[in-house]
């Protein structure tokens, strides 16, 4: 168990504490329709998660976690404008979604570029 109430000065550099890989997860309603959701996985969740997606076990009413469920819809894919607006709330280049991506990579070079931020 974590003690937040103190957290040590490398805490804020915490990738959960700062950082999110947005994901977008396709599955089918009980109904049988297609839906689509954006989630907003924790990155020390990420390998259990795609584990659990690939597995069929990921539950969405009981994702907290993993992260966050941001916006879901029926259909086989978002509209664009939604994937726009999810973009947005999360400060990312919406055509590089779905680029191959290390997202553990990313969020390193995320730090490294605040720790060089605060000492200049």
């Amino acid at each position: 168990m974590t003690d937040n109430t103190t957290s040590s000065p490398d805490e804020k550099y915490n990738p959960d504490n700062i950082s999110r890989i947005i994901m977008l997860v396709y599955g089918k309603l009980e109904t049988g329709g297609p839906f689509w959701c954006y989630c907003a996985v924790k990155p020390s969740m990420f390998d259990q998660f795609k584990a659990d997606e690939t597995a069929g076990k990921l539950d969405l009413y009981n994702f907290d976690a993993y992260g966050e469920v941001i916006v879901s819809g029926e259909g086989e894919k978002p509209p664009v404008e939604v994937t726009q607006k999810v973009a947005e709330m999360y400060n990312a280049d919406p055509t590089q979604f779905f680029a191959p991506i290390d997202p553990k990579k990313e969020i390193e070079q995320k730090i490294a570029a605040l720790k060089e931020q605060e000492k200049n």
